[in-house]
Parts: C-alpha cells; structure tokens; sequence
C-alpha cells in the first residue's frame, strides 16, 4: 500500500478508491473483514487496514466461492458486538446470496460491501496471458432495471426480497452516507445490509509469481496526496 494510487475520481469507481474510502470509514481499528477470492479480496488485502488478530476473517483460498455472506453470519453468531463487514465481488456474492435470509430470520446484522464490475474479474484478469476473455461476463440488459445500464442482477432487488436492507451507491460521495444508513438500518431491523458499490468493469490488480515480480497495472502515488490511507501517510 506504499506506492500505489488510490485517489482516483473515475466514475465507475476504481476498487483502488473504494477500499480508500473504506478506511476512512472505518477508522475505528475494530473492524473486523469478511471476505473469501477474487480481485475483491486480494484488493482488499493489499489496501484494507486491519489492526487485530482474527479480524480478517478468509477462507484460505479453497475454491470457495459464495463462503463470504454464511462466514458473516457466523462471525456475527460468535460476537454480536464486533463490527463486521463483508466484502464480496458480485458472482461470490450471487453464488449464496439466498443465506441473506437466514440473516434476516435470526437477525443477525453485519454490512456487506459488494464491489460490482460484472465480471469474474481474477478469472479475467488470469486469461489474459492467453488473450481470453471468455465466458466470464456477467453483464446483460436487465428488463427489470434499466437503470443498472447493463451490469445484469439487481442486488438490491434480490437483497430486499430475500428480507434485508439495500442501497446502491455509484459515486464516492454516496459511501459515507451508504454506510452511515445501514448502521443506523442495523440498529432498527437487526438484518444485513448490504451495500452495492458499481465499478468499472474492468481494472487488473497488482500480483505476480513471486514477491520481487509482481506486476503492477495502475499508475503509481507521485505523492501522499495520491494514496491518503496508505501505511506512508499514516506514518507522516
């Protein structure tokens, strides 16, 4: 987190801004993550700050898509002071997205940030030393939504049906006030809730097959004001 960006202002919003944005949001060194594959999870662990032991909570990398919103549940069974948020791409979040429910049943209320760029975004990005790009988009024309300008599931709707609460954010100046609702959500309907964070489709994050070769894709911080919540900035 040293060297690279994430002031951006793209809209879409680059994943790098986000978890910038989350940082500041969650400030508190109590937080505790959630989150099981993908660029979403590597992303956040390159970017996210995490202060305590068992406080980043994953699944060990197993194939385990869809581990993200029942690991929730669990973590909030075990300790209904912490605070949790969840962080899922949109396909782990779609593959057991019906475990919401039993959120809402026992009431069981944690966040949960999903990072939607329509896309199984590492199995994309692991293609393109093959110059693929197949089979892994998750876009199409939603009749039902319109507005979601062909990024496919409607979160929010399925969130809502399914007993919990939902907002959808697409601008950086949306998150706070995202994340200051469903606390206040939370604390009346003890439900998840979840909020849907629209990126651009398509961003790379650094990695590479040994720690002194990994490939950066974005441009790097000339300066601390590129990278506001990096460990450097912290230290200044």
């Amino acid at each position: 987190t040293l060297l690279r960006k994430t002031n951006f202002d793209n809209v879409p919003m680059k994943p790098q801004r986000v978890y910038q944005c989350l940082n500041r949001a969650f400030d508190d060194k109590n937080t505790c993550y959630v989150t099981t594959i993908g660029l979403s999870q590597i992303a956040g662990a390159q970017f996210l700050h995490v202060y305590k032991p068992r406080h980043w909570i994953t699944c060990g990398q197993a194939g385990p898509l869809g581990w993200t919103i029942p690991a929730a549940l669990g973590v909030r069974v075990a300790d209904p002071t912490r605070r949790i948020v969840a962080l899922s791409g949109d396909y782990d979040f779609q593959f057991m997205i019906e475990e919401l429910a039993v959120g809402a049943q026992f009431n069981l209320p944690y966040i949960h940030i999903v990072v939607n760029n329509a896309y199984l975004g590492l199995i994309r990005q692991a293609q393109r030393g093959f110059n693929m790009d197949y089979c892994v988009q998750l876009g199409f024309d939603n009749i039902n939504a319109p507005e979601l300008n062909g990024y496919g599931v409607d979160h929010v709707a399925v969130a809502q049906g399914l007993g919990c609460k939902a907002i959808r954010v697409n601008t950086q100046a949306e998150i706070d006030p995202a994340i200051e609702q469903a606390e206040k959500w939370m604390a009346q309907h003890k439900v998840p809730v979840v909020i849907e964070i629209m990126l651009e489709r398509i961003t790379n994050i650094a990695m590479g097959t040994e720690i002194d070769n990994v490939v950066e894709f974005e441009e790097l911080a000339e300066s601390l004001a590129d990278a506001p919540t990096a460990v450097a900035a912290m230290l200044d």
